[in-house]
């Protein structure tokens, strides 16, 4: 099995929230389909820590077809805190154990050396980042954040397996979209420097977590997740 869908996504400067960020503990449960067939639910839960940071922690597990039969379980963990009206992270961990593989990965954000240490499958890297870099995972937040503050645009650092990483969303017009949760009225982000990579639904009223998600692998399937709890 490929990896699953990271967990989950202003002007064109940089993401800052500043003054006005209303973060709220939450949890959410989607069901998540692989080229339009159901493999398993994710659970995510978003919990602030006593000193003062966050912690995004997500549970996939196969239910159905070949993810069953693997015994496939995902599991993403998140630390993150705000420094000067910024996301930023503090650590990330990912472990994948299924029948036919196992994959890990940890990154420490070292912000005093401004360098990311990234352990995978044994091997480590280690290089420089950027004021508010996060992981993967905490960029779900980071966007829901954003237009949930009445931005438009979001430029997110985002640290990688080797190398840093600068992400662009857009936001398109409001639609209306149904997920098993019920029907929304909700805001599109779409990824702009990979075309067609990720594209994930926001309803900050409801949840800052996406309503949907949609993001395509290194093999060409594409991964969909759909609130059906929060």
């Amino acid at each position: 099995m490929r990896k699953l869908l990271p967990a989950l996504l202003l002007c064109a400067m940089p993401l800052a929230f500043g003054s006005s960020l209303d973060l709220k503990a939450t949890h959410a449960v989607y069901a998540v389909q692989r080229d339009g067939k159901t493999i398993g639910d994710a659970s995510y839960t978003l919990a602030t820590n006593n000193d003062g940071s966050w912690t995004l922690e997500s549970v996939t597990k196969g239910s159905a077809g070949m993810a069953k039969l693997v015994g496939l379980d995902v599991r993403e963990q998140a630390t993150f805190r705000w420094e000067h009206g910024k996301a930023q992270g503090v650590r990330y961990d990912y472990k994948q154990d299924a029948v036919i593989k196992h994959k890990q990965r940890s990154i420490d954000f070292d912000w005093q050396a401004h360098q990311a240490h990234v352990r995978e499958n044994g091997k480590d890297f280690s290089y420089a980042i950027e004021p508010g870099t996060i992981d993967r995972s905490t960029v779900a937040v980071a966007l829901g954040v954003a237009l949930a503050n009445g931005a438009h645009e979001a430029t997110l650092n985002v640290a990688q397996k080797d190398h840093l990483e600068q992400q662009r969303f857009e936001a398109r017009p409001e639609e209306n979209i149904t997920v098993p949760a019920g029907s929304f009225k909700a805001v599109r982000m779409e990824r702009t420097d990979a075309s067609g990579k990720a594209r994930s639904w926001y309803a900050p009223e409801v949840t800052t977590l996406p309503l949907r998600v949609e993001q395509v692998q290194g093999d060409g399937s594409t991964i969909v997740m759909e609130l059906r709890q929060h």
